[in-house]
């Protein structure tokens, strides 16, 4: 005769409800992670791609090391996290930026923060406060009143990065030159291929003395925008990741270090 249980098998509804309830009662600091899937920030954080350009001193490649304010305070907030240091691969701004657009669960920094793209990403920040501006050789001794005194000018940008996209309604009025590398317009700058660059200013500094220019022959003559930048993730990614991305930051600016490393770079 073949074996009947005494009691019908719990349904497996109730079973998973049993077991839930059960573990809250006996194990209470692990339920969060269940409810996120079984795995912590920390630990989903590990399995994101994370993306930068070669934007000295925020972010660059020296001797193979990724370095700079935002590549240290990612590392900072990992450690906040407890999520083991993860690959940052450096491309040219469009790839990166279409990656992004494309790829989920993927993070992308350091980008302005604009109403423009406000709603197409996620964001945590900001790294810092920066300042977007149009800069010339001081021997050239041009003056701009506004950006439709660019008329017959050349400027040079970043291929589809933030200054990119804030000049493309100058294009009938000024040659605006989009490259790969920060470095290529610099020697058209220096050889009179361009009249201006866009780029970060301070970041205009620290650029020209590495490549052994003297800053102080160089000179913004128009502030095209001020704002924050900062990391964004794509649009898919879960909120509370975000969240909890976001509150570790917010710990690791509020120490003295942030404000060091951020002297160690930009001063």
């Amino acid at each position: 005769m073949p074996f009947r249980p005494l009691h019908s098998p719990i349904p497996a509804t109730a079973g998973t409800a049993f077991a839930l309830a059960l573990l809250l009662l006996l194990f209470p600091p692990f339920l969060p992670a269940v409810a996120m899937g079984g795995a912590c920030p920390a630990d989903r954080l590990a399995g994101y791609t994370w993306l930068t350009e070669e934007y000295y001193p925020f972010n660059y490649e020296e001797n193979g090391v990724m370095k700079g304010v935002a590549v240290d305070l990612l590392r900072l907030v990992w450690a906040e996290l407890g999520t083991p240091e993860q690959p940052v691969e450096s491309l040219p701004w469009a790839r990166a930026y279409a990656r992004l657009r494309h790829e989920p669960a993927t993070v992308l920094f350091c980008m302005a923060r604009t109403p423009e793209r406000e709603r197409a990403f996620r964001w945590a920040g900001p790294i810092a406060s920066v300042r977007f501006v149009l800069i010339a050789r001081k021997d050239r001794h041009i003056r701009l009143r506004s950006l439709d005194d660019l008329q017959g000018l050349s400027v040079g940008t970043l291929r589809e990065d933030v200054l990119d996209t804030l000049l493309a309604g100058y294009k009938t009025r000024a040659s605006i030159q989009p490259v790969a590398r920060m470095r290529q317009n610099i020697d058209k700058l220096m050889t009179g291929r361009l009249d201006l660059v866009a780029y970060e200013e301070g970041s205009w500094r620290k650029i020209t003395a590495r490549e052994g220019l003297d800053p102080d022959g160089f000179e913004t003559v128009y502030v095209l925008r001020e704002t924050p930048v900062y990391f964004a993730f794509h649009p898919d990614t879960p909120p509370e990741l975000v969240d909890a991305f976001q509150a570790a930051l917010d710990k690791v600016k509020a120490r003295p270090g942030y404000r060091k490393l951020l002297d160690a770079y930009l001063r």
